[in-house]
């Protein structure tokens, strides 16, 4: 076994958050579900044989080996310690779907273990490989503890450990090394302590609060929380979960994005959009505003990948639902989304965190206290595009076929709509708390719907997007 630093760490401010942000009804883990094809001419125990290797007695890494530990001041600024022993039968379990072992039967599986708090005794993750899924499959569903990370880095510590060739190396992820590329801290650029650099750095934060705050007549406004209408997704949340999922044709994105000359994240919000617009006039409860969406936007600096910790923030955007034509809704968003992030952009690396975390701080607080369900909500859903792998991957040569993402709905936020990129398809993964949304797989569906309509409406050779006339 590896010899673990026995010294406490101290979580960052950010990774604490989360933890403090926990609660029965609203736990704060992150989740992949992942959908595997068992190769012709398994063995029986195949998936056994996996589970085998899962559980094997091997060097931990981090992030699967840090462990929240009491030392002095924890109660504020929590910390953790590595540890050379893990009870990998705890964290790694085996499961078998119920007859037919179809996607609603494993739909209702993940929203039953997504349901559950993680031992805050224990480092913050559970494994659960399932077998019995329909058409020779099976699955692989991991949660870990946002507080040690956040979906970019899980996704990348989740691709590492499988192989790019069918017969390649592959491992568990708690037993794969991180390469780093430089020495350098992953931790973002300190601010500068020259004073030239300090006062430019202090002028363009202030730019960037004033384009928040200070708004000019005619232009597109930088959304700012607390603009979202009241809304049949900002009701209380209840402990219990459902999972939904959607997969969509990543070059359809990409064809729609370049005919209307705006990005593949645009048009998934837009799709995200239809697909709550339609809902919402299903059950008669769409706000007369447009719904406000908070969208992630990762920290992390490429050259150095972070194996713990969260580096990312937060842009307000509006989605358009108060608009009937799709394409000046796409329009819409693409301008909102366009100057969302010309206003971080325009702060420097080195306090672009410190920007985005002040930005952030009245919705987490405000979340905190869970007060989320009784006042106006800082945004009525978050939804995330987290980059995945490009090439087909796989597990002792059983095919990847999709990697969901299974997010965190908080108090008075009912629903987390986040999407991965693996091998040509956009994997969307809908979170949603039971009781808020009963009827979660039907907004799945109508985002296919979206897509459709999308390509439909932009034929090959269309140029810019334009608004409906008369």
């Amino acid at each position: 076994m590896n010899t673990p630093k026995t010294t406490p760490r101290r979580l960052s401010a950010l990774d604490a958050t989360f933890l403090r942000m926990e609660t029965r009804d609203t736990p704060m883990h992150v989740g992949s579900l992942q959908i595997f094809s068992i190769p012709s001419g398994a063995p029986a125990d195949f998936v056994k044989n996996i589970v085998h290797s899962y559980r094997s007695a091997r060097p931990l890494c981090r992030p699967w080996n840090l462990k929240l530990v009491r030392v002095p001041l924890s109660a504020v600024l929590p910390a953790v310690i590595e540890v050379g022993y893990l009870d990998l039968d705890y964290h790694v379990r085996h499961t078998a779907l119920p007859a037919p072992g179809g996607e609603r039967e494993l739909g209702e599986l993940i929203s039953h273990l997504h349901t559950q708090l993680l031992d805050r005794s224990r480092p913050l993750w559970t494994c659960h490989v399932i077998e019995g899924l329909a058409n020779n499959r099976f699955a692989i569903y991991t949660k870990v503890h946002h507080a040690l990370t956040d979906g970019v880095n899980g996704i990348r510590i989740l691709g590492r450990a499988l192989a790019t060739l069918k017969t390649g190396e592959w491992s568990a992820p708690w037993h794969v090394q991180i390469p780093r590329k430089s020495k350098r801290s992953n931790a973002p650029a300190k601010v500068s302590s020259s004073g030239s650099e300090l006062v430019a750095q202090c002028r363009s934060m202030a730019h960037a609060m004033g384009e928040m705050v200070f708004r000019k007549p005619g232009q597109e406004p930088v959304r700012r929380p607390f603009e979202a209408p009241r809304s049949a997704l900002n009701t209380r949340v209840t402990a219990a979960r459902r999972v939904a999922t959607q997969q969509l044709d990543l070059a359809r994105l990409r064809g729609v994005a370049k005919r209307s000359e705006t990005s593949v994240n645009d048009v998934f919000l837009a799709i995200c959009s239809a697909a709550l617009r339609r809902h919402l006039n299903d059950v008669r409860a769409l706000p007369k505003s447009s719904l406000i969406a908070a969208v992630p936007v990762s920290l992390r600096d490429e050259s150095t990948p972070a194996v713990e910790g969260n580096a990312v923030g937060f842009i307000w955007g509006s989605l358009g639902t108060d608009v009937a034509d799709p394409l000046a809704r796409l329009r819409l968003i693409h301008a909102s989304m366009q100057v969302a992030k010309d206003n971080v952009r325009n702060v420097p690396p080195a306090i672009r965190q410190m920007f985005t975390m002040l930005t952030m701080a009245p919705a987490v607080g405000m979340l905190m206290t869970g007060l989320g369900a009784y006042i106006r909500p800082p945004m009525n859903v978050t939804i995330s595009n987290v980059p995945g792998p490009d090439g087909t991957l796989y597990l002792n040569e059983a095919k990847l076929e999709a990697m969901y993402p299974v997010s965190i709905p908080l108090q008075g936020q009912g629903l987390n709509i986040t999407c991965i990129s693996y091998a040509g398809q956009l994997n969307v993964g809908f979170t949603g708390s039971r009781d808020c949304l009963p009827h979660l797989q039907r907004i799945a569906v109508y985002a296919g719907d979206a897509l459709e309509e999308l390509d439909r409406l932009l034929p090959a050779g269309r140029g810019k997007v334009q608004p409906k006339t008369g």
